[in-house]
């Protein structure tokens, strides 16, 4: 009896306790709850950054070893033969002397285990002469009526006829590429590891100065460009035409309209954000990690990317120490069209001076 009587007080007591302090023990979880209020099972959050798509964010594409690739010479580039002869017919006609002082090839090389194809335009010098190179990099292009070289061959043509090696990527899903990836994100993220891997190769190759390689490129291949210098911290001279500085995943959603397409690519937005944070992804996240001086094209009557885009960025790269030059081309389209053989010229100026040419 006197078993049962210490029993029942034990109880009494351990319910006053909990009476006292306003709280009963919650069995699933151990923690004391509020007096009267129901338990809630609240599960733990969800953690981000741990799926496949994490490979590609900015700290771990710093950290990625760079892949070992080499360029192959598949033949010489001839799709562009009758173009470029007429080229120089035109400018011959305004006085402009010009000719075409090297020779072009199709290439590959090798990125993530994917072969992707390029063009690559060598100056007509002595091989023992050691070149400087400069990563031509495009913006979109459609896939119908593509050809090696595609978005970039005509500056990097200029290019070659100053004496610069000139190196254009396809990506993956053009050219003689394989396959994109179908995750449309993806797609998107294996653009700067593709660039990443071809400096790699381009800097194995004899003929080249390692040490004197820079960056060309146009519209949404300047966000590429942008992305390639934040996360190697390397000294390439670049130069930007028409940046998509628009952050992502601005730079997407606000390209995008209400059609099928577009609410597909929002969504997928919407599903990449709950499992990623996209700050990681986004180059204003990054501009303090630039090591390399800057010059940006950009037209006033531009409907893709705007002027104020690139003010902001030149602003916020300055203040950051950085070197950075604005050139806003009046009545300019968003290939500078109108202007395209002065924007040329200012480009060579600026990669021989970065060169010590």
């Amino acid at each position: 009896m006197m078993k049962i009587f210490k029993i029942v007080g034990l109880f009494i007591l351990f319910v006053g306790i909990g009476l006292g302090m306003g709280k009963f023990l919650d069995k699933k979880t151990g923690w004391l709850s509020p007096l009267g209020t129901k338990i809630v099972n609240q599960e733990k959050p969800k953690e981000k950054n741990i799926g496949y798509l994490a490979q590609y964010n900015f700290e771990n594409l710093k950290k990625r070893e760079l892949q070992s690739s080499e360029i192959k010479i598949i033949e010489e580039n001839k799709v562009l033969d009758e173009t470029r002869k007429s080229l120089i017919k035109a400018y011959d006609k305004e006085g402009v002397k010009k000719e075409n002082n090297f020779t072009s090839y199709v290439i590959t090389f090798e990125s993530n285990g994917k072969k992707i194809s390029g063009m690559m335009n060598l100056p007509m010098t002595p091989m023992s002469n050691k070149m400087p190179a400069i990563i031509m990099i495009r913006g979109y292009a459609e896939g119908e009526g593509y050809f090696v070289g595609s978005g970039s061959w005509k500056a990097a043509d200029e290019l070659a006829r100053n004496g610069f090696v000139t190196v254009s990527l396809d990506f993956l899903g053009y050219g003689l590429s394989d396959g994109e990836s179908k995750d449309i994100l993806e797609a998107r993220f294996e653009k700067p590891v593709s660039v990443l891997d071809l400096i790699t190769a381009v800097k194995k190759l004899d003929y080249v100065d390692k040490t004197k390689i820079g960056i060309w490129s146009h519209s949404n291949g300047g966000q590429i460009a942008i992305s390639v210098l934040e996360i190697t911290g390397e000294n390439y001279p670049t130069v930007l035409w028409a940046p998509m500085t628009n952050p992502f995943p601005q730079s997407i959603l606000e390209t995008m309209d209400d059609s099928e397409g577009g609410k597909i690519v929002k969504q997928k937005i919407v599903d990449f954000e709950e499992d990623y944070d996209s700050k990681l992804y986004s180059i204003d996240n990054f501009y303090g990690w630039i090591n390399s001086p800057i010059l940006i094209h950009q037209g006033t009557v531009d409907v893709w990317c705007k002027v104020e885009w690139q003010q902001n960025l030149k602003n916020k790269l300055t203040k950051l120490g950085k070197e950075v030059r604005l050139d806003v081309r009046q009545g300019n389209d968003h290939n500078l069209k109108q202007s395209w053989d002065e924007v040329i010229k200012m480009d060579i100026e600026f990669f021989r001076e970065k060169f010590g040419m």
